[in-house]
Protein backbone atom coordinates (compact mmCIF):
# COMPACT_ATOMS: atom_id res chain seq x y z
CA UNK A 1 0.00 0.00 0.00
CA UNK A 2 1.54 3.41 -1.00
CA UNK A 3 0.25 6.58 0.70
CA UNK A 4 0.36 9.98 -1.00
CA UNK A 5 -0.47 13.19 0.94
CA UNK A 6 -3.53 14.72 -0.57
CA UNK A 7 -1.09 17.67 -0.69
CA UNK A 8 0.67 16.25 -3.48
CA UNK A 9 -2.04 15.66 -5.34
CA UNK A 10 -3.41 18.04 -8.06
CA UNK A 11 -7.07 20.41 -7.79
CA UNK A 12 -7.23 19.59 -4.22
CA UNK A 13 -8.74 22.90 -2.53
CA UNK A 14 -7.51 25.00 0.30
CA UNK A 15 -10.34 24.15 2.72
CA UNK A 16 -10.63 20.73 2.17
CA UNK A 17 -6.77 20.58 2.80
CA UNK A 18 -6.75 22.08 5.71
CA UNK A 19 -9.82 19.94 7.21
CA UNK A 20 -7.68 16.97 6.79
CA UNK A 21 -4.20 18.60 7.97
CA UNK A 22 -4.98 21.25 10.10
CA UNK A 23 -8.31 21.48 11.89
CA UNK A 24 -8.12 24.26 14.02
CA UNK A 25 -7.96 26.16 11.04
CA UNK A 26 -11.66 25.61 9.99
CA UNK A 27 -12.70 24.68 12.97
CA UNK A 28 -14.80 27.61 13.33
CA UNK A 29 -17.12 26.19 10.33
CA UNK A 30 -17.50 22.87 11.59
CA UNK A 31 -19.28 21.68 14.72
CA UNK A 32 -17.43 18.56 15.36
CA UNK A 33 -14.18 17.53 14.39
CA UNK A 34 -14.35 13.77 12.65
CA UNK A 35 -11.84 11.83 14.43
CA UNK A 36 -13.75 8.14 15.57
CA UNK A 37 -13.35 9.25 19.10
CA UNK A 38 -15.46 12.61 18.27
CA UNK A 39 -17.74 10.52 16.48
CA UNK A 40 -18.53 7.90 19.23
CA UNK A 41 -18.80 10.76 21.61
CA UNK A 42 -21.86 12.60 19.61
CA UNK A 43 -23.23 9.24 19.15
CA UNK A 44 -23.31 8.70 22.55
CA UNK A 45 -25.25 12.02 23.02
CA UNK A 46 -27.73 12.12 20.19
CA UNK A 47 -31.20 11.98 20.98
CA UNK A 48 -33.03 9.04 20.32
CA UNK A 49 -35.66 8.38 17.47
CA UNK A 50 -38.94 8.09 18.85
CA UNK A 51 -39.85 4.15 17.96
CA UNK A 52 -42.80 5.30 15.60
CA UNK A 53 -40.36 7.52 14.02
CA UNK A 54 -37.80 4.49 13.42
CA UNK A 55 -40.77 2.05 12.41
CA UNK A 56 -42.15 4.46 9.49
CA UNK A 57 -38.05 4.94 8.70
CA UNK A 58 -37.19 1.12 8.42
CA UNK A 59 -40.43 0.33 6.52
CA UNK A 60 -38.83 2.44 3.75
CA UNK A 61 -35.41 1.50 3.61
CA UNK A 62 -33.59 -1.61 1.26
CA UNK A 63 -30.56 -3.52 1.83
CA UNK A 64 -29.33 -6.02 4.72
CA UNK A 65 -32.30 -6.89 6.46
CA UNK A 66 -29.90 -7.59 9.74
CA UNK A 67 -29.13 -3.52 9.62
CA UNK A 68 -32.20 -2.52 9.11
CA UNK A 69 -33.39 -4.72 11.75
CA UNK A 70 -30.70 -2.71 13.87
CA UNK A 71 -31.72 0.52 13.17
CA UNK A 72 -35.12 -0.28 14.19
CA UNK A 73 -33.89 -1.74 18.05
CA UNK A 74 -31.86 1.98 18.12
CA UNK A 75 -28.41 1.84 16.10
CA UNK A 76 -27.05 5.03 14.84
CA UNK A 77 -26.53 5.95 11.06
CA UNK A 78 -23.19 6.73 9.29
CA UNK A 79 -24.42 8.17 6.00
CA UNK A 80 -23.12 8.82 2.53
CA UNK A 81 -24.91 9.29 -0.96
CA UNK A 82 -24.41 10.19 -4.39
CA UNK A 83 -26.17 10.67 -7.35
CA UNK A 84 -27.11 7.49 -9.59
CA UNK A 85 -24.92 7.01 -11.92
CA UNK A 86 -24.68 4.53 -14.83
CA UNK A 87 -23.11 1.72 -13.54
CA UNK A 88 -22.83 3.13 -10.57
CA UNK A 89 -20.37 5.88 -12.20
CA UNK A 90 -16.86 6.54 -11.30
CA UNK A 91 -15.57 4.53 -9.07
CA UNK A 92 -15.57 7.12 -6.03
CA UNK A 93 -18.88 5.62 -5.25
CA UNK A 94 -17.51 2.63 -4.09
CA UNK A 95 -15.24 3.89 -2.27
CA UNK A 96 -17.91 5.77 -0.07
CA UNK A 97 -20.07 2.97 0.05
CA UNK A 98 -16.64 1.20 1.52
CA UNK A 99 -15.63 3.98 4.03
CA UNK A 100 -19.48 4.11 5.23
CA UNK A 101 -18.98 0.15 6.27
CA UNK A 102 -15.77 0.74 8.07
CA UNK A 103 -16.81 3.39 9.40
CA UNK A 104 -19.75 1.56 10.84
CA UNK A 105 -17.57 -1.31 11.88
CA UNK A 106 -15.29 0.88 13.76
CA UNK A 107 -18.26 2.24 16.07
CA UNK A 108 -19.45 -1.19 16.78
CA UNK A 109 -15.54 -2.02 18.05
CA UNK A 110 -16.15 0.85 20.48
CA UNK A 111 -19.12 -0.31 21.63
CA UNK A 112 -21.74 2.24 19.77
CA UNK A 113 -23.92 0.15 17.56
CA UNK A 114 -23.75 1.31 14.26
CA UNK A 115 -25.24 1.15 10.87
CA UNK A 116 -23.94 2.03 7.21
CA UNK A 117 -26.75 4.17 4.67
CA UNK A 118 -26.51 4.88 1.19
CA UNK A 119 -28.54 7.52 0.70
CA UNK A 120 -29.53 7.61 -3.76
CA UNK A 121 -29.72 11.49 -4.88
CA UNK A 122 -32.71 10.60 -6.55
CA UNK A 123 -34.07 14.02 -6.48
CA UNK A 124 -31.49 15.76 -8.23
CA UNK A 125 -32.11 16.84 -11.92
CA UNK A 126 -29.01 16.98 -13.39
CA UNK A 127 -29.10 14.38 -15.57
CA UNK A 128 -26.17 15.07 -18.01
CA UNK A 129 -24.02 14.23 -14.62
CA UNK A 130 -25.35 10.23 -14.53
CA UNK A 131 -25.73 9.39 -18.60
CA UNK A 132 -22.12 7.91 -19.02
CA UNK A 133 -19.89 5.47 -17.39
CA UNK A 134 -16.23 5.17 -18.37
CA UNK A 135 -14.44 2.14 -18.80
CA UNK A 136 -10.58 0.55 -19.23
CA UNK A 137 -10.97 -1.58 -22.34
CA UNK A 138 -8.65 -4.72 -23.24
CA UNK A 139 -6.19 -2.29 -24.37
CA UNK A 140 -6.65 0.19 -21.17
CA UNK A 141 -8.15 2.51 -23.77
CA UNK A 142 -10.89 5.09 -22.19
CA UNK A 143 -14.12 4.17 -23.69
CA UNK A 144 -17.42 5.90 -22.92
CA UNK A 145 -20.47 3.98 -22.55
CA UNK A 146 -23.64 6.26 -22.63
CA UNK A 147 -27.69 6.62 -22.27
CA UNK A 148 -29.58 9.54 -23.07
CA UNK A 149 -31.69 10.77 -20.19
CA UNK A 150 -32.91 14.29 -21.57
CA UNK A 151 -34.70 15.99 -19.02
CA UNK A 152 -36.00 19.04 -21.08
CA UNK A 153 -38.72 18.98 -17.95
CA UNK A 154 -36.55 19.06 -15.11
CA UNK A 155 -37.70 16.06 -13.42
CA UNK A 156 -35.85 14.43 -10.27
CA UNK A 157 -33.90 11.47 -11.88
CA UNK A 158 -35.71 9.42 -10.09
CA UNK A 159 -38.57 9.72 -12.42
CA UNK A 160 -37.44 9.22 -15.39
CA UNK A 161 -36.77 6.45 -16.82
CA UNK A 162 -34.02 4.61 -19.31
CA UNK A 163 -34.45 3.89 -22.58
CA UNK A 164 -33.75 0.78 -25.21
CA UNK A 165 -30.27 2.47 -25.94
CA UNK A 166 -29.33 1.44 -21.95
CA UNK A 167 -29.10 -2.34 -23.40
CA UNK A 168 -26.63 -1.27 -26.22
CA UNK A 169 -24.45 0.64 -23.23
CA UNK A 170 -24.51 -2.53 -21.67
CA UNK A 171 -23.19 -4.28 -24.78
CA UNK A 172 -20.57 -1.70 -25.34
CA UNK A 173 -19.73 -1.73 -22.05
CA UNK A 174 -18.71 -5.28 -22.12
CA UNK A 175 -17.24 -5.45 -25.28
CA UNK A 176 -14.90 -3.54 -24.46
CA UNK A 177 -14.07 -5.14 -21.20
CA UNK A 178 -11.20 -8.08 -21.33
CA UNK A 179 -12.78 -11.47 -21.48
CA UNK A 180 -12.78 -13.23 -18.69
CA UNK A 181 -13.99 -16.00 -16.05
CA UNK A 182 -15.71 -13.20 -14.38
CA UNK A 183 -17.43 -11.30 -17.22
CA UNK A 184 -20.54 -13.90 -16.90
CA UNK A 185 -21.10 -12.84 -13.56
CA UNK A 186 -20.70 -9.17 -14.42
CA UNK A 187 -23.23 -9.50 -17.47
CA UNK A 188 -26.02 -10.72 -15.54
CA UNK A 189 -25.80 -8.62 -12.82
CA UNK A 190 -25.66 -5.66 -15.01
CA UNK A 191 -28.21 -6.70 -17.48
CA UNK A 192 -30.52 -7.64 -14.31
CA UNK A 193 -29.86 -4.10 -12.83
CA UNK A 194 -30.28 -2.06 -15.83
CA UNK A 195 -33.95 -2.61 -18.22
CA UNK A 196 -35.71 -0.22 -20.46
CA UNK A 197 -38.31 1.29 -18.75
CA UNK A 198 -36.74 1.33 -14.75
CA UNK A 199 -35.47 4.22 -13.23
CA UNK A 200 -32.15 5.29 -13.21
CA UNK A 201 -32.58 5.47 -9.89
CA UNK A 202 -34.32 1.75 -9.47
CA UNK A 203 -31.17 0.32 -11.36
CA UNK A 204 -28.57 2.02 -9.16
CA UNK A 205 -30.10 0.43 -5.97
CA UNK A 206 -30.52 -2.74 -7.80
CA UNK A 207 -26.71 -2.92 -8.93
CA UNK A 208 -25.36 -1.72 -5.69
CA UNK A 209 -27.47 -4.17 -3.65
CA UNK A 210 -25.68 -6.82 -5.87
CA UNK A 211 -22.43 -5.24 -5.55
CA UNK A 212 -22.10 -4.97 -1.48
CA UNK A 213 -24.36 -8.41 -1.12
CA UNK A 214 -23.21 -9.58 2.17
CA UNK A 215 -21.94 -6.28 4.19
CA UNK A 216 -24.42 -4.42 6.58
CA UNK A 217 -25.02 -1.90 3.73
CA UNK A 218 -28.57 0.23 3.95
CA UNK A 219 -29.88 2.08 1.00
CA UNK A 220 -32.42 4.98 1.24
CA UNK A 221 -34.49 6.24 -1.81
CA UNK A 222 -36.21 9.93 -0.57
CA UNK A 223 -38.43 9.74 -3.31
CA UNK A 224 -39.93 6.82 -1.13
CA UNK A 225 -43.47 8.53 0.33
CA UNK A 226 -42.78 7.68 3.67
CA UNK A 227 -39.23 9.27 3.56
CA UNK A 228 -40.80 12.31 1.96
CA UNK A 229 -43.31 12.30 4.83
CA UNK A 230 -40.77 12.10 7.52
CA UNK A 231 -38.91 14.73 5.73
CA UNK A 232 -41.86 17.21 5.62
CA UNK A 233 -41.37 18.86 9.15
CA UNK A 234 -38.22 20.05 8.08
CA UNK A 235 -39.10 20.93 4.81
CA UNK A 236 -41.91 23.73 6.37
CA UNK A 237 -39.63 24.50 9.21
CA UNK A 238 -37.36 25.68 6.62
CA UNK A 239 -40.37 27.98 4.92
CA UNK A 240 -40.83 29.34 8.13
CA UNK A 241 -37.44 30.10 9.17
CA UNK A 242 -36.19 31.21 5.31
CA UNK A 243 -35.52 34.85 6.25
CA UNK A 244 -32.93 33.73 9.17
CA UNK A 245 -31.58 30.76 6.78
CA UNK A 246 -30.71 32.95 4.07
CA UNK A 247 -29.09 35.27 6.35
CA UNK A 248 -27.27 33.06 8.30
CA UNK A 249 -25.80 30.97 4.55
CA UNK A 250 -25.01 34.23 3.07
CA UNK A 251 -23.31 35.01 6.34
CA UNK A 252 -21.10 32.08 6.52
CA UNK A 253 -20.37 32.21 2.72
CA UNK A 254 -18.83 35.40 3.02
CA UNK A 255 -17.18 34.66 6.13
CA UNK A 256 -15.57 31.42 4.20
CA UNK A 257 -14.23 34.23 1.11
CA UNK A 258 -12.66 36.24 3.66
CA UNK A 259 -10.77 33.12 5.24
CA UNK A 260 -9.19 32.45 1.84
CA UNK A 261 -11.84 29.50 1.25
CA UNK A 262 -13.82 28.91 -1.67
CA UNK A 263 -18.09 28.92 -1.52
CA UNK A 264 -18.73 25.49 -3.23
CA UNK A 265 -22.23 26.32 -3.43
CA UNK A 266 -22.64 30.21 -4.91
CA UNK A 267 -25.74 32.08 -2.53
CA UNK A 268 -27.53 35.05 -2.92
CA UNK A 269 -30.24 37.46 -1.72
CA UNK A 270 -32.32 34.62 -3.70
CA UNK A 271 -31.87 31.64 -1.86
CA UNK A 272 -33.99 29.50 -0.42
CA UNK A 273 -32.48 26.27 -0.19
CA UNK A 274 -35.86 24.91 -1.38
CA UNK A 275 -37.05 23.41 -4.93
CA UNK A 276 -40.75 22.86 -5.44
CA UNK A 277 -42.04 20.06 -7.66
CA UNK A 278 -44.44 22.00 -10.26
CA UNK A 279 -45.79 18.96 -12.85
CA UNK A 280 -43.25 17.16 -13.91
CA UNK A 281 -40.51 20.07 -12.63
CA UNK A 282 -38.74 20.77 -9.81
CA UNK A 283 -37.91 23.65 -9.94
CA UNK A 284 -35.81 26.30 -7.38
CA UNK A 285 -38.03 29.20 -5.36
CA UNK A 286 -37.52 32.59 -4.70
CA UNK A 287 -38.69 33.76 -1.24
CA UNK A 288 -41.42 36.04 -2.65
CA UNK A 289 -42.65 32.38 -3.94
CA UNK A 290 -42.08 30.33 -0.69
CA UNK A 291 -45.52 28.70 0.72
CA UNK A 292 -45.95 25.47 3.21
CA UNK A 293 -48.22 24.00 1.40
CA UNK A 294 -46.38 23.33 -1.96
CA UNK A 295 -44.26 19.92 -2.30
CA UNK A 296 -41.09 20.58 -1.58
CA UNK A 297 -37.69 19.45 -2.27
CA UNK A 298 -34.58 20.44 -0.13
CA UNK A 299 -31.38 21.65 -2.10
CA UNK A 300 -28.07 21.05 -1.39
CA UNK A 301 -26.90 22.98 1.60
CA UNK A 302 -30.54 21.93 3.17
CA UNK A 303 -30.43 18.35 2.52
CA UNK A 304 -28.25 17.24 5.16
CA UNK A 305 -30.16 18.95 8.16
CA UNK A 306 -33.52 17.50 6.37
CA UNK A 307 -31.56 13.97 6.00
CA UNK A 308 -30.41 14.34 9.90
CA UNK A 309 -33.85 14.35 11.00
CA UNK A 310 -35.00 11.22 9.25
CA UNK A 311 -32.31 9.17 10.54
CA UNK A 312 -30.24 9.02 13.61
CA UNK A 313 -27.10 10.43 11.88
CA UNK A 314 -24.23 10.30 13.68
CA UNK A 315 -21.24 11.07 11.09
CA UNK A 316 -21.60 12.14 7.12
CA UNK A 317 -19.09 10.35 5.04
CA UNK A 318 -18.16 13.30 1.66
CA UNK A 319 -15.27 13.94 -0.63
CA UNK A 320 -13.92 17.00 -0.78
CA UNK A 321 -16.53 19.13 -2.62
CA UNK A 322 -19.22 17.46 0.24
CA UNK A 323 -17.37 18.31 2.88
CA UNK A 324 -16.66 22.02 0.97
CA UNK A 325 -20.42 22.17 1.09
CA UNK A 326 -20.81 21.13 4.70
CA UNK A 327 -19.00 24.43 6.22
CA UNK A 328 -22.34 26.12 4.50
CA UNK A 329 -24.78 24.07 5.30
CA UNK A 330 -23.22 24.05 8.92
CA UNK A 331 -25.09 27.89 8.84
CA UNK A 332 -28.60 26.10 8.11
CA UNK A 333 -28.55 23.80 11.59
CA UNK A 334 -27.64 27.11 13.60
CA UNK A 335 -30.77 28.34 12.43
CA UNK A 336 -32.97 25.02 13.36
CA UNK A 337 -30.78 24.96 16.86
CA UNK A 338 -29.78 21.56 15.64
CA UNK A 339 -25.95 19.96 16.45
CA UNK A 340 -24.65 18.87 12.78
CA UNK A 341 -22.55 15.82 13.17
CA UNK A 342 -19.21 15.24 12.20
CA UNK A 343 -18.46 15.47 8.10
CA UNK A 344 -15.73 11.95 8.00
CA UNK A 345 -13.67 12.31 4.72
CA UNK A 346 -14.22 8.96 2.04
CA UNK A 347 -11.35 7.31 1.83
CA UNK A 348 -9.58 7.97 -1.30
CA UNK A 349 -7.79 5.37 -3.75
CA UNK A 350 -6.49 4.15 -6.64
CA UNK A 351 -6.53 0.81 -7.83
CA UNK A 352 -3.07 -0.09 -9.17
CA UNK A 353 -3.26 -3.56 -11.32
CA UNK A 354 -0.63 -5.99 -11.40
CA UNK A 355 0.12 -5.25 -14.71
CA UNK A 356 0.18 -1.38 -14.55
CA UNK A 357 2.83 -1.72 -11.94
CA UNK A 358 5.20 -4.03 -13.92
CA UNK A 359 4.98 -1.08 -16.47
CA UNK A 360 5.71 1.82 -13.76
CA UNK A 361 8.87 -0.48 -12.78
CA UNK A 362 10.03 -0.54 -15.91
CA UNK A 363 10.40 2.79 -16.61
CA UNK A 364 11.09 3.57 -13.15
CA UNK A 365 7.73 5.59 -12.92
CA UNK A 366 6.68 6.94 -9.69
CA UNK A 367 2.59 7.29 -9.65
CA UNK A 368 3.52 11.04 -8.89
CA UNK A 369 4.86 11.28 -11.95
CA UNK A 370 1.09 11.07 -13.69
CA UNK A 371 0.44 14.62 -12.74
CA UNK A 372 3.83 16.13 -13.99
CA UNK A 373 2.02 15.30 -17.67
CA UNK A 374 2.74 12.96 -20.51
CA UNK A 375 6.15 15.07 -21.87
CA UNK A 376 7.80 14.32 -18.53
CA UNK A 377 6.65 10.30 -18.04
CA UNK A 378 8.13 9.96 -21.43
CA UNK A 379 11.32 11.94 -21.05
CA UNK A 380 12.02 10.08 -18.38
CA UNK A 381 10.60 6.64 -19.25
CA UNK A 382 13.12 7.16 -22.44
CA UNK A 383 16.24 8.04 -19.73
CA UNK A 384 15.62 4.96 -17.80
CA UNK A 385 16.03 2.58 -21.07
CA UNK A 386 18.11 4.54 -23.30
CA UNK A 387 20.52 6.25 -21.39
CA UNK A 388 19.85 9.50 -22.17
CA UNK A 389 22.80 10.40 -19.26
CA UNK A 390 25.12 11.32 -22.09
CA UNK A 391 23.20 14.57 -23.08
CA UNK A 392 24.11 15.48 -18.98
CA UNK A 393 27.59 14.76 -19.62
CA UNK A 394 27.65 16.96 -22.54
CA UNK A 395 26.05 19.59 -20.48
CA UNK A 396 28.43 19.41 -17.73
CA UNK A 397 31.25 19.72 -20.18
CA UNK A 398 30.18 22.84 -21.63
CA UNK A 399 29.45 24.15 -18.48
CA UNK A 400 33.13 23.28 -17.38
CA UNK A 401 34.82 24.41 -20.22
CA UNK A 402 33.03 27.68 -20.40
CA UNK A 403 33.63 28.64 -17.28
CA UNK A 404 37.57 28.60 -17.89
CA UNK A 405 37.39 31.25 -19.76
CA UNK A 406 36.38 33.43 -16.86
CA UNK A 407 39.41 34.63 -15.53
CA UNK A 408 40.63 35.28 -19.13
CA UNK A 409 37.62 37.40 -19.57
CA UNK A 410 37.59 39.52 -16.23
CA UNK A 411 41.86 40.09 -16.99
CA UNK A 412 40.54 41.84 -19.49
CA UNK A 413 37.16 43.42 -18.94
CA UNK A 414 35.42 42.35 -16.17
CA UNK A 415 31.86 43.19 -17.95
CA UNK A 416 32.56 40.32 -20.07
CA UNK A 417 31.53 38.08 -17.24
CA UNK A 418 27.69 38.80 -17.56
CA UNK A 419 28.14 38.30 -21.21
CA UNK A 420 29.79 34.92 -20.64
CA UNK A 421 26.94 33.82 -18.22
CA UNK A 422 24.61 34.69 -20.81
CA UNK A 423 26.54 32.70 -23.29
CA UNK A 424 26.41 29.69 -21.43
CA UNK A 425 22.87 29.81 -20.29
CA UNK A 426 21.90 29.76 -24.43
CA UNK A 427 24.23 26.84 -24.75
CA UNK A 428 23.23 24.87 -22.24
CA UNK A 429 19.33 25.75 -23.27
CA UNK A 430 20.11 24.43 -26.52
CA UNK A 431 21.14 21.09 -25.00
CA UNK A 432 18.22 20.74 -23.11
CA UNK A 433 16.45 21.38 -26.72
CA UNK A 434 18.55 18.88 -28.16
CA UNK A 435 17.69 16.06 -25.43
CA UNK A 436 14.10 16.92 -25.46
CA UNK A 437 13.80 16.07 -29.21
CA UNK A 438 15.81 13.67 -28.75
CA UNK A 439 13.62 11.74 -25.98
CA UNK A 440 10.64 12.83 -28.50
CA UNK A 441 11.98 10.98 -31.73
CA UNK A 442 12.84 8.09 -29.57
CA UNK A 443 9.77 7.74 -27.94
CA UNK A 444 7.89 8.01 -31.24
CA UNK A 445 10.27 5.42 -32.50
CA UNK A 446 9.28 3.20 -30.02
CA UNK A 447 5.21 2.30 -30.24
CA UNK A 448 5.53 0.17 -27.43
CA UNK A 449 6.64 2.73 -25.15
CA UNK A 450 3.99 4.73 -26.13
CA UNK A 451 1.38 2.13 -25.82
CA UNK A 452 2.49 1.82 -22.47
CA UNK A 453 2.20 5.48 -21.84
CA UNK A 454 -1.12 5.30 -22.68
CA UNK A 455 -1.63 2.20 -20.58
CA UNK A 456 -0.63 4.15 -17.22
CA UNK A 457 -1.83 7.61 -18.02
CA UNK A 458 -5.38 5.63 -19.00
CA UNK A 459 -5.75 3.97 -15.73
CA UNK A 460 -3.69 5.97 -13.26
CA UNK A 461 -4.62 9.32 -14.52
CA UNK A 462 -7.48 9.34 -17.04
CA UNK A 463 -8.39 12.54 -18.49
CA UNK A 464 -6.33 14.42 -16.31
CA UNK A 465 -7.90 13.23 -12.95
CA UNK A 466 -7.94 11.16 -10.57
CA UNK A 467 -8.78 7.40 -11.20
CA UNK A 468 -11.56 7.28 -8.85
CA UNK A 469 -13.09 10.24 -10.67
CA UNK A 470 -13.76 8.87 -14.11
CA UNK A 471 -13.26 5.11 -14.21
CA UNK A 472 -16.35 2.59 -13.20
CA UNK A 473 -15.50 -0.60 -11.42
CA UNK A 474 -17.01 -3.06 -13.66
CA UNK A 475 -12.88 -2.14 -15.53
CA UNK A 476 -11.91 -3.93 -12.21
CA UNK A 477 -14.96 -6.41 -11.40
CA UNK A 478 -14.60 -7.74 -14.73
CA UNK A 479 -10.75 -8.61 -14.33
CA UNK A 480 -10.46 -9.43 -10.65
CA UNK A 481 -14.17 -10.34 -9.43
CA UNK A 482 -16.46 -9.59 -7.20
CA UNK A 483 -14.26 -10.47 -4.37
CA UNK A 484 -12.69 -7.17 -5.53
CA UNK A 485 -15.24 -5.53 -2.89
CA UNK A 486 -14.17 -7.64 -0.03
CA UNK A 487 -10.30 -6.59 -0.58
CA UNK A 488 -11.27 -2.89 -0.53
CA UNK A 489 -13.26 -2.97 2.82
CA UNK A 490 -10.43 -5.06 4.19
CA UNK A 491 -7.00 -3.18 2.94
CA UNK A 492 -7.95 0.21 2.59
CA UNK A 493 -7.83 2.06 5.59
CA UNK A 494 -9.84 4.60 7.59
CA UNK A 495 -7.18 7.47 7.36
CA UNK A 496 -8.52 10.18 6.08
CA UNK A 497 -5.24 12.47 5.49
CA UNK A 498 -3.97 10.71 2.09
CA UNK A 499 -4.56 8.85 -1.10
CA UNK A 500 -4.17 5.20 -0.70
CA UNK A 501 -2.78 3.38 -4.27
CA UNK A 502 -3.94 -0.32 -3.12
CA UNK A 503 -2.02 -3.32 -5.31
CA UNK A 504 -4.44 -5.81 -6.15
Amino acid sequence: MMRIPFGSLPSMSALFLDYVTDWTRVRKFYAQSYSLESVAAFARQRPALGTAHRERLCASLTGDAASIRKLAAGAVAVITGQQPGLFTGPHYTILKAVTVIKLAKALNDMGVAAVPVFWVAAEDHDYQEIESATVLDKDSGVIHARVDLSNPDSSPVGWLTLGSDVSDAISKCLSSLPDSEFQPQLRQVLESSYKPGISPVDAFLSILEKIFEGTPLVFANPLQPELRKLAQPTLIQAVHQNAEIRSAVVARSRALSESGYHEQVKVDNNFTGLFAYRGKSRQPLRPEELHDDMLLSANVLLRPAMQDAIFPTVAYVGGPAEIAYFAQAAAVYQVFGRPMPPVFPRISATILEPRIDRVLKKYDLQFQDMFRGRDFIRRKAVASVQGVEMFDLVRDRLSRELESLRPALNAVDPTLAGALDNSRQKVLHQVETLRTKFVNAEARRSETLERHLDMIMNSLFPEKKLQERVINITSFLVRYGFGLIQQLERDLGLDSREHQVIQI
